[in-house]
């Protein structure tokens, strides 16, 4: 049984629980978590007994058989492999921006636009706004 299997199983389960009970489950959790889908299977088997919903039970059995082959992705702790790099002797990794900071606290963005209303300016010939202009008393950072 392929992982697109059981994420197929599970996506088919949540709409049936959303469009007969108003439940909203995650499908991603629900395909790799044995925990969550063993609640699932519980719940949709509930509602069909209770409710009259017996279109979840095929969907339920389905899910059920997947169980034991479910395999989540185990990920580590952010906090966890902080730890691990500081006891290795290596800083804590962290996102460096490459753009420099203005003095109103925005930044040029990372990749160009590519839209032609970044040049208009020097497109018809008016001189740029300098970089230490400061904004209009209206405006907060020269947005409207």
């Amino acid at each position: 049984m392929t992982s697109t299997e059981s994420f197929a199983t599970a996506a088919h389960l949540h709409v049936l629980l959303r469009r007969k009970t108003g439940r909203v489950t995650d499908t991603e959790w629900m395909a790799t978590n044995a925990d969550y889908a063993h609640e699932i299977v519980r719940y949709a088997r509930e509602q069909a007994a209770t409710e009259g919903h017996t279109e979840l039970l095929p969907w339920a059995e389905k899910l059920e058989a997947l169980i034991p082959q479910l395999g989540a992705v185990v990920r580590k702790p952010l906090l966890a492999v902080a730890s691990e790099r500081l006891k290795a002797g290596r800083p804590p990794a962290r996102a460096t921006s490459a753009a420099p900071v203005r003095p109103s606290g925005f930044s040029d963005s990372a990749q160009p636009s590519g839209f032609l209303e970044s040049t208009l300016n020097s497109v018809f010939g008016t001189p740029r706004k300098p970089e230490g202009d400061a904004p209009g008393p209206r405006y907060v950072g020269g947005i409207r």
